[in-house]
């Protein structure tokens, strides 16, 4: 702008001196002029020109800057609008997990508090049953002594009658006399002891088996007594749990739980101890009588709890409870076993039996 200023007082110096100055001064300060303009020109075209084309290219990058930068900006404010957003639907996320967990959480203690109270009714009931049991086997037992005191009486009448005939009947050098008695004998089966086999009285090797005399009134002369049949050939003896095993797996319920019983009441501590009252539950179990076999099977699992046997006693104690239709108390019981033998082949039963419940 300098160099234009200067051009025009150049010029007006020059009006004003064209007035006194000659013709030829005049062309001379026209050439000067016209190489003043030329240079005014080249200093536009070159000068103004590119810092015009500068001045356009510096508006087109602080155009495109400010693009950026609000393109940018917009970016930010999206992304703090999505994390907000985020932010928020974590929290209620969050809120509404922890909701599920407490009310979960809820759920399994009343769960818990429900099975501790069915479990401390089952310890009721099995000890109720386990009284009725100890009462019903009380009552077995004092009635199979009854019988065997009632028997051994019976034989012991029997046999002092046939010791006192004796001499009348017939002399020692006598050969066989036949005798027709008055009154009639009959034979009397053995009665059937079904507990404590100990309180039998001993067997007499050398006296008849027991016979029950009804006597007539008045009572007549006894008969001569009939030979003494010969004593039988006592068995090799074995080991009393395989005898009772061997009962067992005869299907002798009966005789293989007084087996097993005597077993146990002969050696309570015994290394079979375990293993005696599973098989009187087994033998129970096998004769239908459930609600028995529910106790001694509790035995096992109470008094033995870390034997092998303990699993496949819960396994049969939820079935017993299962055939006496109890089917509430059953789960408790297939439950208890997967959780405390959860790696044993009876817990994947119970699993299955629990299942179909």
């Amino acid at each position: 702008m300098r160099k234009v200023m200067s051009i025009a007082v150049a010029g007006c110096s020059l009006l004003l001196l064209s007035q006194c100055a000659t013709q030829e001064e005049v062309r001379t300060l026209q050439v000067q002029l016209r190489a003043v303009n030329q240079k005014v020109e080249n200093i536009r075209l070159n000068t103004v020109d590119e810092m015009q084309r500068r001045q356009a290219s510096s508006v087109s990058k602080i155009d495109h800057v400010e693009d950026e930068t609000l393109r940018i900006r917009t970016a930010i404010e999206e992304n703090a609008a999505q994390t907000a957003q985020f932010r928020d639907q974590a929290n209620e996320n969050i809120a509404g997990l922890r909701s599920t967990v407490d009310g979960l959480r809820a759920d399994q203690e009343m769960k818990y508090a429900e099975l501790n109270q069915k479990v401390l009714d089952l310890e009721a009931r099995i000890a109720e049953i386990g009284e009725s049991f100890a009462r019903v086997q009380q009552t077995r037992i004092n009635e199979a002594e009854q019988r065997a005191r009632e028997a051994a009486q019976r034989a012991e009448t029997a046999r002092q009658r046939a010791a006192a005939s004796a001499p009348t009947t017939a002399s020692p050098s006598a050969g066989p006399v036949e005798v027709t008695p008055d009154t009639r004998k009959t034979r009397v089966a053995p009665p059937s002891v079904t507990a404590a086999p100990a309180a039998a009285p001993p067997q007499r090797t050398t006296q008849p088996s027991p016979v029950a005399v009804q006597p007539s009134t008045p009572p007549a002369p006894a008969p001569a007594p009939e030979p003494a049949p010969a004593a039988p050939t006592p068995a090799p003896a074995t080991d009393p749990f395989a005898r009772a095993l061997s009962q067992f797996n005869e299907e002798k319920y009966q005789e293989a739980y007084s087996s097993f019983e005597q077993i146990l009441t002969t050696n309570p501590s015994s290394a079979e101890a375990a293993k005696t009252l599973f098989y009187m539950g087994e033998s129970l179990f096998n004769q239908g009588e459930y609600d028995l076999a529910i106790l001694d099977y509790q035995k096992v699992i109470s008094n033995h709890s870390t034997n092998a046997l303990t699993p496949t006693a819960l396994l049969k104690q939820g079935m017993s409870f299962e055939r006496l239709t109890d089917h509430e108390t059953a789960k408790i019981i297939y439950r208890k076993l997967i959780n405390d033998h959860g790696n044993s082949p009876e817990a994947a039963q119970a699993q299955e039996r629990l299942s179909k419940l």
